[in-house]
């Protein structure tokens, strides 16, 4: 995964709409991501994180496991409906717009001008990531949020489908997931695309302004994050072919 994000940066800033990456700064800087209040969002992030802790230093530098075909991994795509984009898309541009409010009504127009779920799958297709599924939506923001607190700017697509099979697994198992129907899946995977967009865009804007302040004020927001609300440290945490591992 790359933080050129050079999909997003063509949609975020190159987009006829009067806004640009640097809009989105004020947003991604924030320690508390869109939707993090959602019940489902919280839970998923926790089973996430126990996997992660559970596993010892020694076991992420061993020789992977072959990730399994993605026929074989059970329970985590949904069905999409546009009705459930539309609310998430709507309750993205209250966040943004309270998030900033001089730039409030900009950043409305930008959110329902342009495709920005779109230009996520654009960005993750490289990595064999894809709409319609929970865990590629958990796994590109899981690995894209370490990238930027450790300021990594590559991730393999070995690193990357590792840690899709990590959280594929996790929610396999977890009965709070099962539980969970398809809106409510949709609902879920389309928060963390936006927050993906959102940060990835403002921090790729960053480094290609070589803003240090600005980069490392983003970079702080990631670590934090993840330590207030799922009790990790991604800065050390090792992104390796085994997936993420303490």
């Amino acid at each position: 995964m790359r933080h050129a994000l050079t999909a997003l940066s063509l949609v975020v800033m190159a987009s006829a709409a009067p806004a640009s990456a640097q809009d989105f700064s004020s947003i991604a800087s924030q320690y508390t991501d869109f939707g993090a209040s959602m019940m489902a969002v919280g839970q998923m992030n926790n089973v996430i994180g126990n996997t992660v802790r559970s596993r010892s230093p020694d076991r992420a530098v061993r020789a992977p496991r072959p990730v399994p075909p993605r026929a074989a991994v059970i329970g985590t795509g949904y069905r999409a409906s546009p009705a459930i984009s539309k609310r998430v898309r709507t309750r993205f541009a209250d966040f943004v717009a309270r998030a900033d409010p001089p730039n409030a009504d900009r950043l409305r127009n930008f959110v329902a001008q342009n495709d920005l779920l779109g230009a996520w799958a654009k960005h993750v297709a490289v990595d064999g990531l894809q709409r319609g599924d929970v865990a590629d939506a958990m796994t590109a923001y899981w690995v894209q949020n370490w990238q930027i607190a450790n300021k990594v700017p590559f991730a393999s697509r070995a690193q990357v489908q590792a840690v899709r099979t990590q959280i594929a697994a996790a929610l396999g198992t977890s009965p709070a997931f099962a539980q969970l129907g398809d809106a409510a899946r949709q609902e879920m995977a389309e928060t963390f695309m936006l927050n993906f967009v959102a940060q990835g865009s403002a921090f790729s804007d960053a480094m290609t302004r070589r803003d240090a302040g600005a980069t490392s004020r983003l970079s702080d927001a990631a670590a934090a994050r993840f330590r207030k609300d799922m009790n990790l440290d991604l800065r050390r945490l090792r992104l390796t072919e085994a997936g993420l591992a303490g």
